[in-house]
């Protein structure tokens, strides 16, 4: 159908460059995102279903499978083993549980089911507990990934799209830690003076304390491009202090904000205002190279 809408691999090239043009231009990225997740679950939900509905009628032979699949570890997606067990890898690391303890710890799970809850599908509560363990797997796991992708895009997108040249040398980025700075850095970007460094920290409002941290870490002049915070954060406050610029992502002009301020530090810019619709232009004009193509 001609008016279908396209959905674009969130994770390709194709979607990341798109994702960084929504990001630059104040829009909530996270919905892009979003969708993404949601296919995943789906996606697990079903075959966990089709694992609660194996062997009808025969629930001997149902919780033998399921032991078995438990014990070997042997699926194609070897977290499964825990969703099974009603927790999460890293619960299950937190604990300190042995693999070996995993089948014991399924069949106390469905005593647990059968003592709090008689007469009900035990099948039925074993799969919401596997579903609610495979949410926080998948959501946690999506949201490190979009960071990772994410983070690195904008810093070279903005600056790109500012008149900046990597290639020459105007700025750099991923750099790793050294004998200066004992971490590795978004963004260094060559001024009259030194460096500027750029960090980017795709944090929302539940997490402030993130960006606190981050503050602490860089000196006059160097910028954070975050997502958005809460306008009480202390994050404000020990940024002025220590001369560290905040630009907040969403609902926002940040490209602008950042040109103004290199600019202020005599970093040759384009002297020249970008509007947000430019901005998108720009960046969806970037070759996918610049997010991971080849």
């Amino acid at each position: 159908m001609p008016n279908e809408p396209r959905w674009v691999a969130p994770y390709s090239p194709e979607g990341t460059r798109e994702a960084t043009a929504k990001v630059l231009t104040g829009v909530n990225y996270r919905l892009f995102y979003e969708e993404a997740t949601r296919r995943l679950l789906i996606e697990s939900y079903r075959e966990l279903a089709a694992l609660a509905h194996r062997h009808a009628g025969d629930e001997e032979a149902w919780r033998k499978s399921i032991r078995e699949l438990i014990q070997e570890g042997n699926h194609q997606d070897r977290r499964i083993r825990h969703w099974l067990i009603g927790l999460t890898k890293k619960t299950a690391d937190n604990l300190g549980l042995a693999p070996s303890e995993y089948p014991a710890l399924f069949d106390r799970m469905l005593e647990l089911i059968d003592e709090n809850n008689p007469g009900v599908n035990q099948r039925e509560l074993a799969l919401l507990l596997w579903a609610g363990s495979a949410t926080l797997t998948i959501r946690g796991s999506q949201k490190s990934r979009t960071g990772k992708t994410l983070e690195r895009a904008i810093a070279h997108a903005a600056l790109t799209i500012i008149g900046l040249d990597e290639t020459n040398g105007d700025f750099r980025t991923n750099v790793g830690a050294d004998e200066e700075i004992d971490r590795e850095t978004d963004a260094e970007v060559r001024t009259p003076r030194g460096y500027v460094r750029i960090e980017v920290g795709l944090i929302g409002r539940g997490n402030s304390e993130v960006i606190s941290d981050k503050v602490g870490r860089l000196g006059r002049n160097d910028v954070i491009i975050m997502d958005i915070l809460p306008t009480q954060s202390a994050a404000y406050h020990t940024a002025e202090n220590q001369g560290v610029r905040l630009i907040q992502l969403r609902n926002n002009h940040p490209v602008e904000e950042l040109r103004l301020h290199l600019a202020g530090l005599r970093v040759p810019v384009s002297s020249d205002p970008i509007s947000v619709e430019e901005v998108e232009r720009r960046v969806l004009a970037m070759p996918l190279t610049a997010f991971g193509g080849e």
